[in-house]
């Protein structure tokens, strides 16, 4: 595989390499670096993958244009630099992307941990009314969906005009939490 080292610790010896391919940083150890020069932010390398418990590694890391020799072409890191500054410390940095159940939740720097973007994607209003969160509800509606709606046509309209509509009844329910509280609340309670 080929990336680009992104972050290099030369005190503890581990940095990280960004993979276009898995759109996310590869961890790796020194021990790996198969080049006589330390490895430096924006070398081009190329590696073999492997997974482990702790995730993806790079190993037998081999450098295919380092970063002095990128500059000295004219290919000048700041060019296609995309990385932004972080709110709260100032460091430039490529935000880490936090998931919750697979989705994007939100993204983080780095350094200090500072929010850089929470990710609204919850298309679905049940489960945005259920918090996120796994209900043996939410199974059997999704169950209902796809063994009985969407097997046919009239089903498939209905899903999908559902979740054109979801996400326009999240952000009323979202503008209208207080309000919708202080009905729920007012509401004679079964005794």
């Amino acid at each position: 595989m080929k990336g680009t080292v992104k972050f290099y610790n030369p005190e503890k010896g581990f940095g990280f390499i960004f993979s276009e391919g898995l759109k996310e940083d590869i961890f790796f150890r020194i021990s790996e670096w198969k080049h006589p020069s330390s490895p430096n932010a924006n070398d081009d390398v190329e590696y073999e993958l492997t997974d482990d418990e702790k995730g993806f590694r790079a190993n037998n890391i081999r450098v295919i244009q380092s970063a002095s020799a990128k500059q000295n072409t004219g290919h000048s890191s700041h060019k296609n630099d995309d990385r932004i500054s972080c709110p709260s410390c100032g460091k430039k940095i490529v935000p880490r992307m936090v998931t919750s159940q697979g989705q994007p939740d939100k993204s983080l720097c780095p350094y200090c941990g500072t929010v850089i973007k929470k990710f609204e994607n919850n298309h679905c209003l049940m489960q945005h009314l259920y918090g996120g969160r796994p209900h043996i509800h939410l199974d059997q509606l999704r169950e209902f969906r796809d063994e009985k709606l969407l097997t046919n046509s009239i089903g498939k309209l209905v899903v999908k005009m559902y979740y054109k509509v979801s996400p326009i009844l999240i952000k009323v329910i979202k503008n209208r939490q207080r309000i919708i509280r202080l009905i729920y609340w007012s509401l004679p309670r079964p005794t």
